[in-house]
């Protein structure tokens, strides 16, 4: 009997990635927001559409960044950033058809002030050996620039310093109203006395 040839299943992998067909990905990101904030994120990725064209077709604020990388039928986009919350506003796991754009959109809000990095990961979710597996196809970084409002500063500083803004602010106010209120009365007593 003849020995069963062996599968290499690295090799197994690799023949499905070179059968991927490219697709084209633009999303936007802004470049500064400001603490507290909430921008919306968008990513379009069409298989028969231009990066021209799928710019087009987002309205959110940002600079719009467009890529080609290797697309499967199901794929999967996942925002992230340390310093944001982020609401996935629809499913990140979706199927992809060849003629319509697939959408993702998310929602996010700076924690911090100063450089924020934020990370858009797609993966292409491939049928390996009966399972779908996750398999990374591209990573794309943006830095924003989280920036504090005055308003935001006042605040903060506000809510940080209560007790001292009570003794340095308020004490010697309440003590000039108490002092000109004395001085209003006995004036008024005076005037009557006369």
């Amino acid at each position: 009997m003849a020995p069963v040839p062996q599968v290499d299943p690295l090799q197994a992998i690799d023949r499905v990635l070179e059968r991927m067909e490219l697709g084209n990905i633009v999303f936007n990101a802004p470049r500064t927001m400001n603490l507290h904030d909430s921008a919306l994120i968008h990513l379009v990725l069409g298989v028969e559409k231009a990066i021209e064209d799928i710019k087009k077709m987002i309205e959110e604020e940002g600079e719009k960044v467009g890529a080609s990388i290797r697309v499967s039928n199901r794929m999967e986009a996942r925002l992230s950033g340390r310093n944001f919350e982020i609401a996935a506003i629809n499913p990140e796991v979706q199927a992809v058809a060849r003629r319509e754009a697939t959408e993702w959109k998310w929602e996010i809000k700076p924690k911090a002030d100063g450089r924020q990095n934020l990370h858009l990961t797609l993966s292409a979710l491939l049928n390996i050996e009966g399972e779908s597996t996750p398999r990374v196809i591209r990573t794309l970084d943006r830095i924003i620039i989280v920036q504090v409002t005055i308003g935001q500063k006042t605040k903060v500083f506000m809510r940080n310093n209560w007790q001292w803004l009570w003794v340095v602010v308020l004490a010697p106010l309440a003590g000039w109203i108490w002092k000109r209120r004395k001085r209003l009365l006995s004036e008024g007593n005076n005037d009557q006395e006369s």
